[in-house]
Order: structure tokens, then C-alpha cells, then sequence
């Protein structure tokens, strides 16, 4: 080890030699990368503590110490089962330790909870000095007096701490091989009570960050000391999820890939062998009935996995489970966990389905613990194409559809995003717009961006030519595996609604109107109707200028649809001054069509037509935006409605999982939204609030 720690000399301390040779003397039987990794550490704190003190003694004990942690607390285990270990010491952070006076005890307020986060490699902790007053002469001279370092919390029970936490590791994650580290961040108090843990570091497993968290504040401590006193403070900790590799399920193969499986050829998928004649389309779709006879299928797979039929007969019916849907009589939380429970036993058991993964999976998104769903689809898949063909193709395409969900989270969330470099504006200039945030990094503030677009827009437009950077990202990888997601479902059940809308919407949204049109024509004649197929039409119609073709489409889909949601997409309101507005929507329903057929007569721009081309234009905007936008009355939606698609969007990181959007109609402010990072819907900033609100105080958008 002596070429790790080159130190002056050419030779380790007594102490640290000791400590060598017993490293070099150990016997890895169980796990081969035990030593190194001690060795590792050892050489990761040596060389850390050279950089921060300079002095050779403490350098030699911190680096013992360490060692002596691992050796005393992380031994080989015994049997290679899986384990979880609170690696090393507990750290404070720095600035973090206080001492509290007997008297008025210091909790986690604001203050401590925003402390940087601590760094196991710096263990360091930078108290604050105090100051004492020493008489000289006739004048009193401060004199700093820096207290010794505090000593940090010691664990009462490590063992028993992580018997608590192995106890908690899912065997679901455990037979997938699916482990991590956690960093966890919490408060000990002056008596070594914990509280208010948080997740610092994510180990990418929803899940095992969500054990990690619950479990710590159990932990107990004997109390930080500093000055001989006990003291508060905020303690950091890795935690080590480690799976047993022999007990992990290596039966299936790799994980699916949809781009690998046989496909239809191209005119056969796109192309209709006839034209679609609309009068002959059902009044009511068939997709339902087709659905029906499969889910019976689902169903039988999931019975067979559970094996105990009171589980269906005490939490169904089994299309709730399927679905992953708690039924009204029951609470959601206790549901989802008492199910999710009994479909864990039959992943114990080995005796899990693909609709039984399916349903699980879906839980589990509905939990928060998407890493894991996606693991349970993707094992679905596996099974079901590898198995017997029994599973029924409802569950094959579910399954391929909800992993191109979890995918298309991560394509919004890169898709368009980047920044703009503060270098941008130098070249032009906005008097009214002070703000110069985010000059420290590189890349102008979010905020700044909003100022100037509201003060000086046509400036700001120079700005994001000359200075907007996307985000090297997994967009365009994210974007072809979702898409070839979306294909598989559909080939797998060709009426698959939600993998029909979400891959036209996809295909809508980068304008490529022929492919929108021969999709939804299909998706329309498998379906035998469904409205969500007769509105992508529609829309593909109105975008190509075939505005009496897209009349018919969308007609077909009102009278097929639900009528409240029919009600919503013929909506003029968004249309109105808000005083009128409010009036038109307090209507009753007879009294708000003859309403309607008075306004869009008064639009009508072309009299010589059948078709109001208007009215058509409206409801290709109210279609998209329910497709699309996640609803015609969100903020998004009233806007797209209102003033109809931007020319341009620029999508800016804003951090903490925030973007925002900024709506370039040409003239004019662009139209700012905020939106989480994975979500579809965004709502106005309040800047953007204001201004939409002022131009419908102006005029009524054509």
C-alpha cells in the first residue's frame, strides 16, 4: 500500500504499517472486493486529509481511525446473503455542529436545515471561534480562543440498525439484483434522538432512498460533544443496499428491447386498403367489448399468480388490481400496500405473470417508485414473450405502452431544454430590466429571462438566437425508444388507445400531418370509432386545409364521445370577454348551444362555404389541447385555444426540476408557463397570467 500513500520518507508510520499488513494478510472468501475497497477508502482519506491540514500526524490517525471503522463495523460477512451497511463514520456537516445551551436548546430551524451539504470525504468540522477579552496595559485586546472540534454522534447499536433496514430491503428488488447507495442527511439531537431524515444523494431506486429515510430516525446515538457538552447537529451517512448475486433471478434474458422485435411493414401498419367510410363506423366503439374479452384473459394470469382467491375476492375485482386502481369503498394508501404485499409474495414465490408484473407495476408508480415499475414491466415483457403464447395481447401491449410512458417522463424532461449564456446580452441592452442574475454561473437566471421578456422583448429575441444552448442530453435516444414502445403496443393490440393517441400526438407535434392522418384513419377503422382516432384526424385534416373533411371527423367524434367531455371541446368561453364569459358558462345547456350557433355565425369568415372554417379551426384547437395538453380549461390549454400554437418555444432549465416555457407568437411578449420537468401540463407565470389577462381585456382573439 506504501505506493498509494507516497509520503516523504518512503515509508508508512508504525501505526498505518500494522495496518497494512493486516490488510494484506485477510482472506476474501466471500466477497472479492472487500480489501480493496477498505484499501481504497484508506488511500481516498489519506490523501484527502494531505490536502486539507498539511500535518503528517493527523493524517496517520484519521486514516487508522477510518480503517478501524471498517474493520470493526463492515466485516466479510459470514454468508454471502444480501446485506445493508451504514458505510464509515457518521460525518457532521460543516458549520452544522452547534452547541446548545442548557437552558435554550437548539432545534433544526431554518438556519441548520439549510446547511451545505455534507461530504463524507470531510469529516472536518469548521466551528465557529469565540472570542475572550485580555487586558493589556490600558487597552483590552480581543483575543479568538477556537474551540476543540466537536466529537461527532456514535451510533448505540449498529447492528441492530441495519438488521432494521435489511429487514425493509424489498425481495422483489433483492431477486432483481437491484441495489444502491443512499445518502441520508438527518438531525441528532443533544440527547442522540433522530429526526428529520432526507435523502442528500439518490441511489436511483425510489424505493431503497424511501426505506433509507424511514428507517434512519429509528436509529439511536449517543450525543455529539464539543467543549465536553453535548450538541445538535446534522450527521450524514452513506447506506450500502447490496443484493445476494446467488439468489438473484438470472432464468429470463436481458431486457426487452421493442426495436427488436418483428414489425409490420410500413404500408401495411399506415396504409388503410380502403377509404374510411364514417357512416359505417359503429355508435358506440367496439374497443370496449374487444377489451373486455381480454382482460378476462389478464385476469386469469393474475389469479393464477396470487394463488390465494380471497386476495382478489377481499381488494377486487381484478380489473381494479389489473389496473392498479383502489375502488371507491376503499383507502388508496392501504390498498395499494396490502396488494402490493400479496403481489410481492408471488415475486417471492416465483410465481409472478405477466399481468400480475403489470398490475404491481402499476402500483408502484402510483407509490412514487418508478425505477421499480419500469424493472416489473421490462420483466413482463420478458416472460411474455419468451413463454407460451397464453398471456393474452391486452397484456403484452399494456405492458410495452406503460414502459413508453415511464420513457416519454424523460423525453419531456430533455426534449428542447437548455440555457442561455450571460455572454448573450452583452450585445444588447435593456434599461428597464436591472436584474443581472445567474452572472455567477455562465448562464442568464430564469428570472432575468422573464424580466426582459416582459420589458424588453424584441431584445430578448436577440438574446435567445445568439446566446440559447440546449442540453447535451438522452432526448433523441429517449424519443426513438419510446416511439418504438408506443409501435410495439399497437402492433401487440392494435386498438391500444392510449399508445394510438400518445404516438400520433408525438408525430402531431413535429407537424408531420400525412403520417398524423393515415395513423389515425387506422387507428379509427381497428378501433371502429374511437373518438380519440376521429379527432387526430381532425385535427390532420384542418392542418392540411381540408376543413370540410375535418368538419365530418370531428362531428363523428362529439356524438361518440361522452357528453361533458363533448361539451368542453365546443366551449367558446376562452373566445368571449370575460364578463361575457362568465355569463355564457352559467347557462343551461340548450341555452348555450343557440348561443354558440349566434357566435360562430358571426365569425363565419368565408359564407359561401357548408363549413364554418372558424368553428373548425376551434375545434381542432380544443381537440389538441385535450389530447395534448392535458385539457382544454388548463392554462395551457386556454391559451392554445385562445391564440392557437406558437411559432416557436425555448424551454428553459430552471433547476430543481422546474422548466420554463417561453411561447414566441411573433409580436409582442412571449407567453411564459412553468411546468415540472417529467409532467405535460404547465401552468402561466404569474407575469404570463397577467399579460394573457390584459389582452383579453383588449380584444377577442380571432
Amino acid at each position: 500500500m506504501t505506493d498509494m500513500f507516497d509520503i516523504s520518507g518512503g515509508r508508512l508510520p508504525d501505526d498505518l504499517r500494522a495496518l497494512d499488513e493486516e490488510l494484506s494478510a485477510l482472506r476474501y472468501e466471500e466477497r472479492p472486493s472487500f480489501v480493496p475497497e477498505l484499501r481504497a477508502e484508506l488511500a481516498r482519506v489519506w490523501a484527502g486529509e494531505s490536502i486539507r491540514t498539511g500535518s503528517t500526524l493527523r493524517r496517520h490517525l484519521a486514516a487508522a481511525a477510518l480503517a478501524a471503522v471498517f474493520l470493526g463495523s463492515a466485516s466479510v460477512p459470514a454468508a454471502r446473503a444480501s446485506f445493508v451497511r451504514l458505510i464509515g463514520a457518521f460525518t457532521p456537516e460543516p458549520e452544522a455542529a452547534q452547541v446548545q445551551s442548557p437552558v435554550q436548546p437548539l432545534p433544526p430551524g431554518p438556519e441548520a436545515a439549510a446547511a451545505p451539504e455534507a461530504d463524507v470525504d470531510e469529516p472536518e468540522v469548521i466551528a465557529a471561534p469565540s472570542v475572550s477579552v485580555e487586558a493589556t496595559g490600558d487597552v483590552a485586546a480581543p483575543v479568538m480562543m477556537v474551540p476543540s472540534p466537536p466529537i461527532v454522534p456514535e451510533m448505540l447499536d449498529r447492528e441492530a440498525a441495519e438488521a432494521m433496514l435489511q429487514a425493509a430491503y424489498p425481495e422483489s428488488l433483492q431477486r432483481r439484483g437491484i441495489g444502491g447507495i443512499v445518502r441520508v442527511r438527518m438531525w441528532v439531537d443533544d440527547t442522540g434522538r433522530a429526526s428529520d431524515a432526507s435523502v442528500s444523494e439518490s441511489s436511483g431506486v425510489g424505493e431503497l432512498d424511501r426505506i433509507a429515510r424511514l428507517v434512519a430516525p429509528s436509529f439511536r446515538f449517543m450525543p455529539g460533544l464539543q467543549e465536553g457538552r453535548p450538541v445538535g447537529t446534522w450527521i450524514e451517512f452513506p447506506v450500502l443496499f447490496e443484493p445476494d448475486p446467488e439468489r438473484v433471478d438470472r432464468v429470463l434474458g436481458p431486457v426487452v428491447d421493442p426495436m427488436s422485435l418483428p414489425t409490420v411493414d410500413r404500408s401495411e401498419w399506415w396504409h388503410l386498403s380502403e377509404p374510411l367510410d364514417l357512416a359505417t363506423l359503429a355508435r358506440s366503439p367496439r374497443t370496449d367489448r374487444i377489451e373486455a374479452n381480454e382482460i378476462t384473459i389478464a385476469e386469469r394470469g393474475l389469479v393464477a399468480a396470487l394463488e390465494d382467491p380471497s386476495v382478489v375476492e377481499t381488494f377486487g375485482p381484478a380489473v381494479a388490481i389489473l389496473r392498479g386502481v383502489a375502488p371507491e369503498s376503499v383507502t388508496p394508501t392501504e390498498w395499494r400496500a396490502a396488494v402490493g404485499a400479496a403481489l410481492d409474495d408471488a415475486i417471492a414465490r416465483g410465481a409472478e405473470t405477466p399481468a400480475s408484473l403489470l398490475a404491481l407495476g402499476r402500483i408502484r408508480l402510483r407509490q412514487g417508485v418508478r425505477t421499480e415499475a419500469r424493472g416489473l414491466f421490462e420483466r413482463g415483457l420478458q416472460i411474455a414473450l419468451s413463454g407460451p403464447d397464453a398471456t393474452g395481447a391486452w397484456v403484452v401491449g399494456e405492458l410495452h405502452y406503460e414502459r413508453g410512458r415511464l420513457v416519454q417522463d424523460n423525453w419531456r424532461a430533455s426534449t428542447g431544454v437548455g440555457r442561455v449564456r450571460s455572454e448573450a446580452f452583452s450585445a444588447a441592452s435593456c434599461a428597464a430590466a436591472r436584474s443581472s442574475g445567474g452572472a455567477g454561473t455562465g448562464f442568464a437566471s430564469v428570472e432575468r429571462l422573464i424580466a426582459w421578456n416582459y420589458l424588453c422583448p424584441g431584445e430578448l429575441g436577440d438574446v435567445f438566437a445568439a446566446g440559447f444552448e440546449p442540453h447535451e442530453g438522452r432526448a433523441s435516444a429517449d424519443l426513438t425508444l419510446m416511439m418504438a414502445s408506443y409501435r410495439a403496443a399497437i402492433e401487440a393490440y392494435p386498438g391500444h388507445v392510449g399508445a394510438n393517441t400518445d404516438f400520433l400526438v408525438t408525430l402531431a407535434g413535429d407537424g408531420r400531418w400525412e403520417d398524423v392522418l393515415r395513423g389515425a384513419l387506422r387507428f379509427t377503422r381497428v378501433s371502429d370509432g374511437h373518438p380519440n382516432g376521429l379527432l387526430l384526424a381532425g385535427i390532420a385534416l384542418q392542418r392540411l386545409e381540408r376543413s370540410t373533411e375535418a368538419a365530418e371527423h370531428f362531428e363523428a367524434a362529439l356524438e361518440r364521445m361522452d357528453p361533458a367531455l363533448a361539451d368542453r371541446l365546443a366551449d367558446v368561453g376562452f373566445l368571449l370577454r370575460v364578463e361575457d364569459r362568465y355569463r355564457y358558462r352559467s347557462l343551461p345547456a340548450l341555452e348555450r348551444r343557440a348561443w354558440e350557433v349566434d357566435f360562430w355565425a358571426r365569425k363565419d369568415r368565408n359564407a359561401r362555404t357548408e363549413v364554418n372554417e372558424r368553428r373548425v379551426e376551434h375545434l381542432s384547437r380544443t381537440a389538441y389541447a385535450h389530447l395534448a395538453l392535458g385539457g382544454v380549461y388548463g392554462d395551457a390549454g386556454e391559451v392554445w385555444v385562445r391564440f392557437g400554437g406558437p411559432k416557436h418555444v425555448h424551454v428553459v432549465d430552471g433547476g430543481s426540476g422546474r422548466l420554463t416555457e417561453f411561447w414566441d407568437y411573433g409580436s409582442g411578449p412571449d407567453i411564459t408557463f412553468v411546468r415540472w420537468a417529467s409532467g405535460a401540463e404547465a401552468d402561466l407565470t404569474p407575469e404570463g397570467r397577467a399579460y394573457v389577462d390584459d389582452l383579453g381585456r383588449v380584444f377577442s382573439p380571432e
